[in-house]
């Protein structure tokens, strides 16, 4: 996909993510349809089998709800990474709540850390690189981190921070899921 929108405010952001995200948006202004397939939000789990928790501790760590605000805009960028592998991006300040479903797996051994987000059914990934800060954010390289480009080995001035706000990976139960897959 060609790099229509390699900047959302002060967020860089790989160029895919951030044009379905812009699209969908879009159209919500103006009051047309989306290809879009309405999912369930994830059902509650009281006790998850131990088998579907993450055994590292960093995989434990990034689990739950990350949020970054653009100080120019006081638009709110929400990360939420499920323990299934799942990486759910809510449109920020949209008349209606929806969220892009990825997956995602992540390295902790490298420094600094890979994250893969896996954009499309044809497990296409955008390689980038993440740590945690000394006061707990999670710095994320999103800047240049489209499909088949390398990954960075470096932060940029431009990476983003996220705030932890939830352990809770759940979803809002009024969110719909958008399936970029149609």
């Amino acid at each position: 996909m060609p790099q229509i929108f390699p900047y959302f405010g002060r967020f860089a952001i790989a160029s895919t993510m951030l044009t379905n995200c812009l699209l969908i948006a879009l159209s919500m202004t103006l009051n047309k349809a989306v290809l879009a397939q309405t999912t369930p939000a994830p059902a509650p789990t009281p006790t998850a089998p131990a088998t579907n928790q993450p055994t590292n501790p960093i995989a434990q760590q990034i689990i739950g709800q990350w949020e970054s605000k653009d100080p120019g805009s006081e638009l709110i960028l929400t990360f939420v990474f499920s323990p299934d592998g799942k990486l759910y991006i809510l449109s920020p300040n949209s008349q209606k709540p929806m969220a892009v479903e990825f997956g995602y797996s992540i390295n902790p051994t490298p420094q600094p850390m890979h994250l893969d987000v896996i954009i499309s059914q044809e497990q296409k990934k955008a390689l980038t690189i993440f740590e945690f800060t000394a006061n707990g954010q999670l710095r994320v390289q999103l800047d240049n981190t489209d499909p088949g480009k390398p990954r960075p080995t470096a932060f940029s001035g431009t990476a983003t921070l996220f705030t932890k706000v939830s352990d809770n990976p759940k979803l809002p139960e009024n969110i719909q899921i958008i399936d970029l897959n149609l």
